[in-house]
């Protein structure tokens, strides 16, 4: 692979973690590993075609509206998010909380679309979002479904979870653990005061997204989580019938 182009896509990806808020150089360069000089110069040239905006010389840098041109055309996986659109919409207004559908593509997770509650609070997607996807429902739900090899390279890049899910610190309790959620079909999960569910998307026999729901611990009780439970188990089953049989409508 071309060095130069790869660096030049580690630090739009970088960026695009939080796309409006001024990167400084000397972070950027850090963070990727990457030689002060020659990290300057590519942000030179990409702020010179647009995919990233130089905000003052000592600010930092965000990304430029080329970036965002690039997806002008749509969301990734398109027919998925059409599929998902209409029972996410309906379940986030029966439910008053916040769902998504997120995915992993090239060892990242990307949340595909997302459909807001009505409750006063909400669990903010900015807040649920890391590049961790050990600590994320939805990233452990998916990585349950990876081939063995897919795991394999996974774990390779990554490491194991440590800090970020304390029951799957060893190799064998990482794969315990995957083991369960897919027995279960989904899982349940809280960090502090967030309880997230996430149950598979599948297209065939692929589990190819996540359907996820975020909402505070405290409203995660009685009938209201049965109702949570219930409401995600056949809102997954709806989309994964509506992608296998391509009606969107």
């Amino acid at each position: 692979m071309i060095q130069v182009i790869q660096r030049t896509f580690d630090i739009l990806e970088f960026l695009a973690q939080a796309p409006d808020q001024p990167r400084p150089l000397g972070e950027i360069a850090r963070t990727l590993s990457l030689n002060p000089g020659t990290c300057a110069n590519i942000l030179k040239t990409m702020v010179a075609r647009g995919y990233v905006n130089q905000v003052a010389p000592k600010k930092g840098y965000t990304l430029g509206p080329a970036a965002y041109a690039l997806v002008r055309n749509g969301p990734y996986r398109r027919d998925l998010v059409q599929a998902a659109e209409l029972p996410m919409t309906r379940l986030a207004r029966d439910l008053g909380e916040t769902v998504l559908i997120a995915a992993l593509h090239r060892h990242r997770r990307l949340t595909l679309c997302q459909v807001e509650g009505d409750k006063d609070l909400q669990v903010r997607s900015d807040v649920t979002t890391t590049e961790d996807i050990y600590s994320l429902a939805t990233g452990r739900l998916l990585l349950a479904y990876l081939s063995g090899d897919e795991l394999e390279t996974f774990i390779l890049r990554h490491g194991l979870p440590r800090k970020s899910w304390p029951s799957a610190q060893t190799r064998e309790d990482l794969e315990a653990g995957l083991r369960e959620i897919r027995t279960e079909g989904e899982i349940v999960t809280g960090s502090g005061e967030v309880v997230a569910v996430a149950r598979p998307l599948r297209e065939g026999e692929k589990v190819v997204a996540a359907l996820g729901l975020f909402l505070p611990r405290f409203r995660f009780r009685g009938d209201h989580r049965k109702k949570i439970l219930a409401g995600m188990k056949a809102t997954a089953a709806e989309i994964t019938q509506r992608l296998s049989r391509g009606n969107t409508s």
